[in-house]
């Protein structure tokens, strides 16, 4: 078994853009809204780590990828590799496929509007595929 979350998956949230109308948001103080949007962001890592099946040979490898996603667990828009993980994901396309079939066979995200999230509001993560 692979130790993927031994590892440090670091975790950003870049940021958020909620859809809803203000009035219609729940009034949380700065640090509940840090830690809801935390744990929604966790959710959606964990959910993404469970679903990816490392190829064989790939140990030792950090590829990063973005993404944007709604409350409602549906992606909004296309992930794409950061920067700084371009150079190692053109080395390894089977590593990449295994990252692109883990995020399109998590879809839709579920649970986060349990977490709090509204259906329409936006999140960007930063997700750490590493072995």
């Amino acid at each position: 078994m692979f130790q993927i979350l031994a590892r440090l998956f670091a975790l950003s949230i870049l940021a958020m853009s909620p859809v809803l109308a203000q009035d219609e948001l729940p009034v949380l103080t700065p640090e509940e809204r840090a830690d809801q949007n935390l744990a929604i962001a966790t959710s959606v890592q964990d959910q993404l780590l469970a679903c990816w099946v490392l190829p064989k040979g790939y140990e030792d490898r950090l590829i990063s990828i973005r993404l944007a996603f709604l409350g409602d667990g549906t992606l909004d828009g296309d992930p794409y590799i950061v920067p700084e993980s371009l150079r190692t994901a053109g080395q390894y396309p089977e590593l990449m496929h295994s990252i692109a079939a883990a995020i399109a066979s998590c879809l839709p995200f579920e649970g986060l509007l349990e977490l709090g999230a509204g259906p329409g509001e936006r999140f960007d993560i930063t997700v750490h595929f590493s072995s």
